[in-house]
């Protein structure tokens, strides 16, 4: 009968869009959404024309989170006349209306200029407050959206992109709203019903509630604001874990694409509609706060979201894009939560402002659900990225990201800067991402569609937190390729150590297994017969006698392959890459080496002749490392094991601290 009811109203409103059952109860529920709606989150004028910059002044439709940083702010004077001196009367000059790309749809830009300048239009201190020139703007550009109704090859933007953008533009100015745009919101809405899952569902449900703000249609504000709900919750399935980390598109860690856009969508709703008789209960709002301080927040550092989260959205200036995505759902915590409130403008200081000194999340997170961990000290920060039978490592979903295969296969990243990773995905060498063991054979970097090719076909994938250390295990079965790869992170270095590396692939001309690679900042320092290597405050040292590979090249790469939109784009950056090499075609091969994350030369030239690290085993059965006293063994295969004056009878595999 709900349902019924609201077509009814529907019905009726159109025949009179201003008539008194317009100004119903919830009123004050619009009030709150506009008040949301218009809220700048950037603390000064720098930080606002940054927030602009990683949008491309919205511009950037490949990514959500980076276009939604456009609507973040209101927009300075400048940037208003640019956009209305493009308009010819009904569309932009400068937008391709032809487009059909499937993910950075340039003709969407049309709607997110709409809602950006109805917020200049609606904002009370702004110089455009009910300026007569931009409100007749904004009425023309919808006018010709609902008159032309532009399609996009891919279902998200029709269903979700331009509608939430829309309905969004249309209560800021509901007061002016004509029977024609009345009639319009309903064409944009036709296909952007209930249903999905994960983030998808919450876009969708924020669709129908907007709608029902639009046409005073309180049934349909309920049923969506429950739906939104009904997505606050922890979940063996699609979103957020028990671990607080969140899944989308089948078991795979989406920290910096999906489960960012959930955070910063939800708790935009939570805190438009706080004070309100829809208002969120308190154990939801704890929920949304464990995903942001127990999860999301833990990837952000020095004001950049790790790589290694950003899913396939490895897109220019997306770390930073995506940590001032963070800042905006920290920002609307801390608006309605006494509790955390610090530590929530905390999280939004720390992403907004590289050089924000007081890092208050410090220790380590191993994220079961999602094959990797965190390691966060005052100091440094490091991520191991892994998959498994359990885990989908990668995707390539609408083009983007075409160079990953390699990207969760043991994918060790340090930041101390911040900036060693920034916008260098067109230059790196995919084949030496950082702590990954891989081949090359003459081809190209495989990009398998089918899922037996992608997936690790090792269940053998594990992790432990003790203290302050922790301790990853991670057995490669895929692609041809065999490794066994153990990471053990203490306060001052991370120790990593490989056996049993090969590849069954007759073709495979080459093994490696890498150690980093980073932008250049320096020409590196070499220790004697290569043995140890030092550069950016960083030091590499190996432990078996094994030297060590250096390169500085410039290396030329294309955006292309990141993402279809930046076609033609291409690149050049002189990196820093640091490698092991392996025999090919020869008896297993193994490595093992230490990483200083924050360490001077002498430092790092005493590490490499001090004896407080040693490798006690490094075989298929069990990798083992002594470092200052402490004992951290990862057994494979049951038995008993002598450790120095320690033995242990081992049952299971297992890992095992032992002090």
């Amino acid at each position: 009968m709900k349902y019924s009811l609201s077509f009814a109203i529907v019905l009726c409103l159109l025949v009179n869009p201003f008539q008194e059952a317009f100004a119903g109860s919830l009123d004050v529920v619009r009030d709150s959404f506009k008040e949301a709606t218009l809220v700048s989150y950037a603390p000064d004028d720098d930080v606002a024309v940054k927030f602009m910059a990683y949008s491309g002044n919205g511009a950037n439709l490949i990514d959500v989170l980076l276009t939604q940083l456009y609507l973040s702010v209101c927009l300075p004077e400048e940037e208003v006349r640019r956009v209305m001196d493009l308009f010819d009367g009904e569309r932009w000059t400068d937008i391709n209306y032809q487009d059909k790309s499937r993910g950075g749809w340039t003709t969407g830009l049309h709607v997110t200029r709409i809602h950006a300048l109805a917020k200049a239009y609606a904002a009370s201190g702004s110089p455009f407050h009910k300026d007569p020139e931009l409100g007749r703007m904004i009425h023309s550009a919808m006018r010709w959206w609902f008159a032309n109704q532009p399609k996009c090859p891919n279902w998200w933007h029709n269903d979700i992109g331009v509608p939430r953008n829309m309905l969004s533009a249309m209560l800021l100015i509901r007061d002016e709203l004509d029977e024609t745009e009345y009639s319009g919101a309903l064409k944009v809405t036709v296909t952007s019903g209930f249903g999905r899952t994960g983030q998808n569902k919450v876009w969708l449900a924020g669709i129908q509630l907007m709608k029902g703000l639009l046409f005073d249609d309180e049934a349909l504000v309920l049923e969506a604001r429950k739906q939104i709900g009904d997505g606050i919750r922890v979940t063996l399935e699609e979103g957020i874990q028990p671990d607080w980390s969140y899944h989308q598109h089948g078991p795979q860690v989406q920290f910096g694409n999906y489960g960012l856009t959930f955070a910063e969508n939800v708790s935009f709703w939570i805190r438009a509609l706080e004070n309100t008789e829809f208002a969120f209960s308190k154990e939801q709002k704890d929920i949304i706060g464990h995903l942001i301080l127990d999860g999301i927040g833990w990837t952000v550092w020095k004001g950049f979201m790790d790589p290694s989260f950003c899913g396939r959205q490895l897109h220019i200036d997306g770390g930073r894009g995506k940590a001032f995505a963070l800042a905006v759902a920290a920002q609307n915590m801390a608006a309605v939560c006494d509790q955390n409130k610090s530590l929530y403008e905390s999280i939004s200081q720390m992403c907004l402002r590289p050089d924000y000194d007081e890092n208050i999340l410090t220790g380590a997170h191993y994220y079961h659900r999602s094959d990797c961990g965190i390691y966060r000290t005052p100091r440094w920060y490091a991520s191991v990225r892994m998959q498994s039978t359990r885990t989908i490592g990668f995707e390539y979903t609408n083009a983007e990201n075409l160079l990953a295969n390699f990207s969760a296969d043991g994918a060790l990243l340090m930041m101390r800067t911040g900036r060693e990773y920034e916008n260098i995905f067109a230059c790196w060498d995919w084949r030496k991402i950082p702590g990954v063991t891989s081949y090359e054979n003459g081809k190209p970097i495989p990009c398998h569609k089918d899922k037996w090719h992608r997936e690790n076909h090792s269940g053998y994938v594990k992790g432990k937190v003790d203290g302050e250390m922790m301790i990853t295990v991670m057995e490669v079965d895929r692609d041809s390729l065999h490794a066994l790869k153990s990471d053990f992170f203490f306060p001052d270095a991370v120790i990593a150590l490989g056996t049993g590396i090969l590849s069954e692939d007759p073709e495979v001309t080459r093994l490696t297994t890498t150690l980093d690679q980073t932008r250049f900042v320096s020409d590196p320092v070499i220790g004697r017969k290569s043995r140890w290597v030092w550069h950016d405050g960083k030091g590499y040292v190996s432990l078996d006698g094994n030297p060590l590979s250096v390169e500085t090249p410039e290396q030329v790469g294309s955006w292309e392959m990141m993402a279809p939109c930046y076609v033609g784009m291409s690149d050049t950056l002189r990196v820093f890459k640091c490698w092991v090499e392996h025999k090919v075609n020869a008896m297993p091969q193994s490595y093992a080496y230490a990483l200083l994350p924050d360490a001077s030369v002498a430092l790092t030239a005493r590490f490499a002749r001090g004896r407080d690290v040693k490798v006690l085993r490094n075989d298929s059965a069990c990798q083992a490392v002594s470092y200052k006293g402490t004992v951290c063994a990862i057994v494979h295969e049951p038995g008993v094991y002598k450790f120095g004056k320690h033995s242990v009878d081992v049952k299971v595999p297992d890992i095992l601290v032992l002090r």
